[in-house]
């Protein structure tokens, strides 16, 4: 029990620090990403921080398999290097006994990551779309910047306001030109200029979509280059505002588990990759541990990081299988059914060899037989 608490925390610390320095890069990214966003008005400012909270649990899924991996490696390494493990091997520390030990941390860490990939990642990016969603209609006035010219709408709608509220709900003195290329089959396309003494956005009760309404000013209509134009004096003029949905997250990506189980025939390919790509999370931390402990038994007098190259070799080849087959299924290339199970099988495979590479074949039995408690 001893030995167990002390290999159990040794692990859990290199794990803890790997994953924490790992997270916080690509918190720092995403956070650097999202930043970018709100810069080019893709939503407002004020789900910055709830969109990056949303990230997290995605990231600590994405990052526990790889940073287990480099645990046991680095922990297990360092006790082979040490001369700590040849000590209990002398005392009848089988690896066998080691793999047994090392078990309920990594069929923890398992469910752990089934949790975050199968329900509750799926359940935040839902909440995340529908975040975006509703934000979406408050975004071009929460995105702008006064006393400066703005693209909205994919680059169809050039704003200007003079100043606008605390708050983010109304502004004054507005320049608003605007165009839409879709409507016309030629390349020469009406403008609408609108200038106004003020404005402020609304959700229309009946149809519930986002208006910007502005407020005492004049509307200009016409083609660039031509005389004909028309000219609009109002007191109020409603502009309904097109919500950009492409930011949104990928729809598939948000379904439950449950309902990419039940794909029908049409959506079976798409869906089921997605399913196999949630489960190889959780699949993976196994596989990859049982691959580290072989790998990180050393000479102590090579070294303690002596098999670390190879075994990131493998796991980035690993990776990239597993995101090539997922393509490979959405694009018919492979049938749903064989789906990234070979790709696992690949892995078991090196897993055997790695143990073989260990032991030797005698050995081998001798430690299965002591792992599964049996005589030879």
């Amino acid at each position: 029990m001893i030995l167990f608490r002390y290999l159990t925390r040794e692990v859990l610390a290199s794990l803890t620090l790997i994953t924490g320095l790992l997270f916080l890069i690509l918190m720092s990214n995403e956070f650097v990403h999202q930043l970018n966003q709100v810069a080019g008005g893709k939503f407002a400012a004020n789900i910055l921080w709830k969109l990056i909270i949303l990230e997290s649990p995605r990231f600590l899924a994405i990052l526990l398999p790889f940073s287990l991996f480099l645990a046991i490696l680095f922990t297990y390494g360092r006790l082979y290097a040490d001369y700590e493990m040849t000590v209990l091997n002398a005392c009848g520390f089988s690896l066998g006994r080691l793999t047994r030990m090392s078990l309920p941390f990594i069929f923890l860490l398992t469910f752990i990551v089934a949790g975050l990939n199968l329900w509750i990642n799926p359940f935040l990016l839902r909440y995340q779309n529908k975040l975006l969603n509703q934000t979406g209609t408050a975004v071009e006035l929460q995105t702008l910047q006064p006393g400066s010219f703005q693209q909205t709408n994919g680059g169809h709608r050039i704003i200007y306001v003079e100043s606008i509220s605390a708050d983010h709900k109304t502004v004054k003195n507005i320049f608003m030109a605007q165009t839409n290329p879709q409507k016309l089959p030629s390349k020469i396309t009406p403008w609408t200029i609108l200038s106004a003494n003020s404005g402020y956005q609304m959700i229309d009760p009946v149809t519930k979509e986002p208006f910007f309404v502005a407020v005492e000013g004049k509307r200009y209509q016409g083609i660039p280059g031509q005389t004909e134009f028309y000219i609009t004096q109002f007191l109020k003029y409603g502009i309904r505002i097109d919500i950009d949905t492409s930011k949104a997250n990928n729809q598939q990506d948000a379904l439950s588990t449950v309902t990419l189980w039940n794909a029908n025939q049409a959506n079976k390919a798409s869906y089921f990759s997605e399913l196999q790509w949630r489960i190889s999370a959780p699949i993976s931390i196994l596989l990859l541990a049982l691959l580290a402990i072989p790998f990180s038994r050393v000479n102590p007098r090579q070294g303690k990081y002596l098999h670390i190259l190879p075994a990131i070799i493998i796991y980035i080849m690993y990776l990239n299988l597993l995101l090539v087959g997922r393509n490979w299924i959405e694009n018919g290339d492979i049938s749903y059914r064989w789906g990234l199970w070979w790709i696992h099988g690949l892995l078991i495979l090196t897993i055997i060899f790695a143990w073989f590479y260990v032991l030797g074949w005698n050995r081998v039995k001798y430690h299965l037989f002591r792992f599964f408690k049996l005589r030879p």
